[in-house]
């Protein structure tokens, strides 16, 4: 099963290839992103997570994310 989550990030493509590289690291399953500039180097992300991984799964996810500096408003959509 897959589950959504939306966040937003305060420096565009450079925090969005951080949040994928540390869920990448992880063992986080991405199956789709989505990215959504919002202006001044602000986006919005959702991000479709595997979570019938045994050890990374959504949950787990979402505390990674909101761990990093740049992520904000993270949400399960």
């Amino acid at each position: 099963m897959t589950k959504k989550v939306s966040f937003k990030v305060s420096n565009g493509m450079d925090s969005t290839v951080r949040v994928l590289t540390t869920l990448r690291r992880k063992n986080f399953c991405v199956k789709e992103f989505s990215m959504e500039e919002m202006g001044q180097n602000k986006a919005r992300l959702v991000l479709t997570v595997d979570d019938n991984h045994p050890v990374a799964n959504f949950n787990r996810a979402v505390l990674q994310m909101k761990k990093l500096v740049d992520v904000y408003d993270v949400e399960e959509l």
